[in-house]
């Protein structure tokens, strides 16, 4: 009997390592907050701001009534201290409270807290930090040092971003730029398995996850060139994919699914540029893993990924399309294994072992995007801003042609007043049954409304 949708129940949300069923599509990846131009850099010697928000959200439950699934407030405190040509440091703490899905939280969240000393053409910086490359948009495949939590219940993209603690160098020469990052802990993507409901005969062991050790931190380069005509870089990472991959184990009590990192060399590219009154840009990577990926089944294959997009604003429209693809390396279908007849105790062990270990392969490779030889999707965005710039109405949204994936993603909002905005929205998933979306579709598919007051 094959396990494949129950045990796609119980990790469904893996799904949103693909990037392309994220809420916020169209979301430009950005820079981090120690590049020029940000808040933080023109910012007085101190500085206090941030937000107040409510949000309430509706969806549906595994039995298909419709639930709240979110009544939550949210405070969000910024703080910047800086001393000119010398140093800088900046906080954001968030305070949340309220229902959200099944759990009452009350949390206290350090979202980001770093420092920053400036000698000579350098920039330093320790801390807490979260760190966005590429210059694509919703897919950003040079984009592997900041975890992601995709299940957060929000109309921004920002909200899904995780912080770390990271040693960030930076240094200007002239038009270019270098910077190196080293990635002393590990910290994954949110795996939300703690409400799932298990089917019986599987459970969810304790997750593999590196140690900190020297040697398991992680490091990237890149160098980034900023031209008139045009801007890019090339970059390298070396460490653990945010997103583990899923190993498994076999005892009297079944089937037990292990979260597993898996360290990977990244090498990208990425640019942006105008031709005329169209924006274009584009950015690539290609993923090789450390460890056996014919051995090892919670190690993806090596894959080069790849995106395009062009943007065109006319009058209040802003219209962005993006194409996406990725392919994978030394593909093979997963054999069916068979049993050997008469079947002994022992053939019957190897055949159960060999059974779990494509099922398992086959569910990695499903929440990879990697089920195929190679795949490719679209993504767009059509904005228009009206009522003197106050009411902005979106439409966003992906459909994958691989695997007939897709996912809507509509919004309304409304600046009541400066720095006073209520958004009314909603997300929806779904796709083939057995297909990722389909699969995750009420975790993922919500309608919501936000009222947020900055400050």
């Amino acid at each position: 009997m094959r396990r494949l949708p129950a045990i796609a129940g119980v990790v469904s949300c893996v799904v949103l390592a693909t990037g392309l069923h994220a809420q916020g599509l169209f979301e430009s990846a950005g820079e981090d907050s120690l590049a020029p131009g940000t808040a933080t850099e023109r910012a007085k010697p101190f500085s206090l701001n941030g937000y107040v928000k409510g949000s309430l959200c509706g969806g549906q439950d595994n039995g298909n009534d419709a639930v709240v699934s979110a009544a939550s407030a949210q405070v969000s405190l910024k703080l910047g201290a800086e001393k000119a040509g010398i140093g800088k440091a900046f906080a954001e703490v968030r305070l949340n409270a309220g229902k959200v899905r099944e759990a009452d939280p009350i949390t206290c969240d350090l979202r980001e807290a770093w420092a920053a000393v400036s000698p000579g053409p350098f920039d330093i910086k320790l801390g807490r930090q979260i760190i966005s490359w590429g210059r694509a948009d919703a897919v950003n495949p040079t984009n592997n040092i900041t975890p992601r939590d995709q299940t957060a219940l929000s109309s921004e993209f920002d909200d899904t971003r995780l912080g770390n603690e990271l040693l960030q160098v930076r240094a200007k020469l002239g038009i270019a730029g270098i910077q190196g990052i080293w990635v002393p802990c590990y910290r994954p993507d949110v795996l939300p398995l703690a409400g799932a409901q298990i089917p019986a005969g599987i459970s969810l062991g304790e997750a593999v996850y590196p140690d900190v050790r020297f040697k398991n931190g992680g490091y990237a380069l890149r160098l980034e060139l900023t031209h008139p005509a045009v801007d890019g870089s090339v970059s390298y990472f070396n460490g653990y994919a945010t997103l583990p991959g899923f190993d498994f184990s076999l005892g009297a009590n079944g089937l037990s699914l292990l979260p597993h990192a898996y360290r990977q060399h990244v090498a990208g590219a990425d640019f942006s540029t105008t031709i005329g009154s169209f924006g274009l840009r584009g950015e690539a990577a290609l993923k090789y893993p450390y460890d056996d990926y014919e051995k090892c089944v919670y190690v993806p294959n090596p894959c080069a990924q790849y995106v395009l997009g062009i943007d065109k604003s006319i009058g209040n429209w802003t219209i962005l399309l993006q194409y996406s693809g990725r392919a994978v390396i030394d593909y093979e279908k997963i054999e069916e294994p068979v049993l050997t007849l008469p079947p002994d105790s022992l053939a019957l062990v190897l055949y159960q072992y060999a059974r779990a270990s494509a099922e398992v392969r086959r569910l990695n490779r499903l929440f990879t995007g990697a089920s195929d030889r190679a795949g490719h999707a679209l993504t767009g965005n059509v904005q228009w801003n009206t009522l003197h710039e106050t009411l902005h109405l979106k439409l966003a949204g992906m459909y994958d042609f691989t695997t007939g994936d897709y996912a809507l993603d509509p919004s309304v909002a409304y600046d009541i007043a400066d720095a006073i905005t209520l958004t009314v929205g909603g997300r929806y998933v779904d796709g083939p049954a057995e297909e990722v979306n389909s699969m995750v579709s009420n975790l993922l598919s919500f309608v919501y409304t936000e009222f947020k007051v900055s400050f």
